[in-house]
């Protein structure tokens, strides 16, 4: 199943990805920062988590694959904790 995402009002945003595999761990995550002038498309296989905005309302263009199969992993219940991503605010 893909998955594409675009801010409909440029709101900033962070999504946590994973590369494709059996066995994922919370180590294998990655933060990725988009500054809201372009979305994602998140291909079949990459493990990802929910979207996260930078600003207090966002809304989003979201487009799912026509087969919206797939398999779940809940962090908080397989290992006992959340992610954590640390932010830094940057320098206009």
């Amino acid at each position: 199943m893909s998955n594409y995402f675009f801010p409909l009002n440029s709101s900033p945003f962070v999504v946590p990805l994973a590369l494709a595999s059996d066995d994922v761990k919370p180590e294998d995550f990655k933060a990725f920062y988009f500054d809201g002038t372009q979305g994602l498309y998140i291909h079949p296989n990459i493990w990802h988590e929910g979207i996260f905005p930078l600003t207090p309302e966002a809304s989003f263009y979201d487009c799912q694959g026509k087969v919206h199969a797939r398999i779940s992993c809940n962090i908080a219940q397989e290992f006992g904790f959340f992610l954590s991503v640390p932010l830094k605010k940057l320098d206009n």
